[in-house]
């Protein structure tokens, strides 16, 4: 259950910055993903885009598929998280943060996407230190 919390946490990171984050009119090449703020131009579409369902799945999608990876390397043996999200966060302030930290650093707009989110996500949502020899 607490896996399922985890990768949906992280989808919604991705997908909510829509709702309240102006945007530019989201092109085909955006797809691509080719750095950041390809997947910034997707998260952060507004509903009246013509490629707004496709935009905010793939946005959604991209997230959880983050979250998914993470959870699955903490799974691993001698694996601490590289971030922990609070327990209350919901998906769309998460995405909002992220679309909101991307802004913030228009130096990352050519970085690959995935430094950027876990630059992001470590960042924003750093783990509790814990006592060594425990685990996270």
């Amino acid at each position: 259950m607490k896996l399922i919390r985890s990768i949906g946490r992280c989808g919604l990171i991705i997908a909510a910055a829509a709702l309240t984050q102006p945007a530019a009119a989201v092109d085909p090449i955006n797809f691509e993903i080719r750095n950041n703020a390809d997947l910034v131009a997707l998260c952060s579409v507004q509903p009246s885009d013509s490629n707004y369902v496709a935009a905010i799945h793939f946005c959604h999608g991209f997230g959880v598929g983050f979250a998914r990876y993470h959870e699955a390397l903490k799974e691993g043996k001698g694996f601490a998280p590289l971030f922990c999200f609070p327990e209350k966060l919901t998906r769309t302030q998460a995405l909002n943060e992220y679309v909101g930290y991307s802004r913030a650093h228009p130096e990352y707009d050519r970085e690959a996407v995935g430094n950027v989110v876990m630059k992001f996500l470590t960042e924003t949502y750093p783990c509790p230190k814990s006592p060594v020899g425990q685990k996270r």
